[in-house]
C-alpha cells in the first residue's frame, strides 16, 4: 500500500514551530510525490493491490476547473428530471439497474430484447470472440448509413462492470425517448438519423465473468488451472493477500489469460513497463495486439469510415483523460471535446499524459481519432450499486451530447 502522511498536531507550539513543521511537511510531500507512480486510467496508483486493492483517492494533475453542467447546458435540469424518472420506472424497463453484478448473459439478453422492442433503430452483432469463446457484441444504434459515427467501449477492465450497465441503460434511454426527446434544440430522432453509435458494452466478457463468478464462470480446465497458477504467483509476489482464489478474482482486471487488455494495444506498447508475466492487472501481454479481444476492437474501429470520437467508459475517479501525446491539432480538438464532457458531467479535466498502450492511446496515436477516457464513480472497484444513481445522473445523455457537440 502507498504510504500515508501522519497527522501533525500543531497545538500551541508557537510560530517558529509551525514554520518548521510546515517546511518539513512540504519536504515529505515532495519526496512522496517523486516516489509514486502516476495514476493511470481505469485504476488507482500503480501499486501492488491488497484485498481489496487500494485505489488512490488523490486526483491527478487537473487541466482546468470544469464549469458546472448548468452553465454549459441550460436545459440540463429539466432533462435530468426526466432521466431520473426513467431510471426508477422498473416496470417498463428492459435493463435492470438494481443489481450490482450486471452480467455478460444479462447484457446479451437485454440486447436481444431491446432489438425486438426497437427493431428499426437498434441491431447488434459479434465483432469477435474472447479467449474463452464468448461473443464480443457491438450494439448499432441509429442509422447504419449515417455519415458519422460515435464509437463507445465499456467493460474492458473486468472489475469495472458498472460501465456496461451504464452503456446499456444509455442505449435504452435514447431509444425510449427517440420520438419525444429533445436536447439543446436537437431532437433525438434527428441525431440518430445523422449519427450511428457503435457501442461495445462488454469488451472483456471473460474478465467480467471471472470478477463476478470466479472460476465457476469457466468451463475450460486449462484456463482455470492457468488462473490458479497466476493467483499463486501474485500471492507470492505480494500482489494480493487474499487466501481464497475466488475472492482474489473479484478484483481481477485482465482477460482469461491474465493480460490487461487496456495495456495490450500497439501504441507505445514497447515503452510501457509494468508486470512481466500474466497477472490480475498491468501485464501488457507477450506482444502488442496479442489478445483476441484487443483485435476485435481494432477491427471494428478500422471498419468504420468516419468516426467523430471514441469514448472509453471506465471506473473510477470522476475524471476525463484526453492527453495521449497526439499531434498539436488533434490535441486541441480532443481537449475541446473532453472539456465539453467535463462541463456536462462535472468531472475533472486531466492534463496528465498517459501512454500505457491503451485503446484510447491506439485510437489517438495510430488512427488520429479524438479519443477520451471517462472515469465514472469513486472508490474501490468493483463499485457498489448505490453509486449508479449518481453515475447515471452525470452521464445519462453523454453519448447524445457527444454527437451534438459536432453539430454546434
Amino acid at each position: 500500500m502507498a504510504p500515508s502522511m501522519p497527522d501533525l498536531e500543531y497545538g500551541q507550539r508557537g510560530y517558529v514551530m509551525k514554520r518548521f513543521l510546515a517546511a518539513a511537511l512540504a519536504l515529505l510531500l515532495a519526496l512522496f510525490s517523486s516516489s509514486c507512480i502516476r495514476l493511470k486510467p481505469g485504476y488507482g496508483a500503480e501499486e501492488p493491490p491488497t484485498s481489496p486493492p487500494t485505489q488512490s483517492t488523490q486526483p491527478p494533475t487537473e487541466d482546468t476547473t470544469s464549469p458546472t453542467p448548468d452553465s454549459v447546458f441550460p436545459a440540463w435540469k429539466d432533462v435530468s428530471e426526466n432521466a431520473e424518472c426513467f431510471l426508477t420506472d422498473t416496470q417498463n424497463a428492459v435493463v435492470d439497474c438494481t443489481k450490482k453484478e450486471y452480467s455478460y448473459l444479462e447484457m446479451a439478453e437485454d440486447l436481444e430484447q431491446l432489438c425486438k422492442k426497437y427493431p428499426k433503430h437498434l441491431s447488434y452483432s459479434s465483432i469477435g470472440r474472447s479467449v474463452a469463446g464468448r461473443e464480443i457484441y457491438v450494439a448499432v444504434l441509429g442509422n447504419p448509413d449515417a455519415p458519422r459515427q460515435i464509437l463507445v467501449s465499456a467493460g474492458i477492465h473486468a472489475r469495472e462492470y458498472l460501465t456496461p450497465l451504464l452503456a446499456m441503460k444509455q442505449i435504452e434511454y435514447m431509444l425510449a425517448y427517440l420520438d419525444t426527446g429533445d436536447c439543446n434544440g436537437f431532437s433525438y430522432a434527428s441525431i440518430l438519423q445523422k449519427y450511428c453509435f457503435y457501442i461495445v458494452p462488454i469488451s472483456n466478457p471473460d474478465g467480467i465473468m471471472l470478477s463476478q463468478e470466479g472460476l465457476a464462470s469457466l468451463t475450460d480446465t486449462e484456463l482455470s488451472n492457468g488462473l490458479i497458477s497466476i493467483y499463486h504467483k501474485d500471492f507470492a509476489a505480494g500482489l494480493t493477500t487474499e487466501p481464497n482464489v475466488n475472492e482474489y478474482l473479484k478484483y481481477w482486471k485482465a482477460n482469461a489469460v491474465g493480460t490487461d487488455l487496456n495495456r495490450n494495444f500497439d501504441a507505445l506498447w514497447e515503452q510501457y513497463d509494468a508486470i512481466s508475466r500474466p497477472s490480475m492487472l498491468r501485464y501488457k501481454g507477450p506482444t502488442p495486439n496479442s489478445e483476441p479481444e484487443t483485435r476485435a476492437l481494432i477491427a471494428l474501429t478500422e471498419r468504420l469510415t468516419n468516426i467523430q470520437a471514441v469514448v472509453c467508459l471506465h471506473s473510477q475517479g470522476e475524471v476525463v483523460y484526453w492527453n495521449c501525446g497526439q499531434s498539436a491539432a488533434l490535441s486541441a480538438d480532443t481537449r475541446a471535446f473532453a472539456s465539453m464532457i467535463t462541463g456536462r458531467t462535472g468531472y475533472r479535466l486531466i492534463a496528465e499524459q498517459n501512454n500505457d498502450a491503451s485503446y484510447s492511446d491506439w485510437c489517438a496515436l495510430k488512427k488520429d481519432l479524438i479519443a477520451v477516457t471517462v472515469e465514472t464513480g469513486n472508490g474501490t472497484c468493483p463499485l457498489e450499486i448505490d453509486q449508479f444513481d449518481k453515475i447515471w445522473k452525470n452521464n445519462f445523455d453523454l453519448l447524445l451530447l457527444c454527437a451534438i457537440y459536432f453539430e454546434t
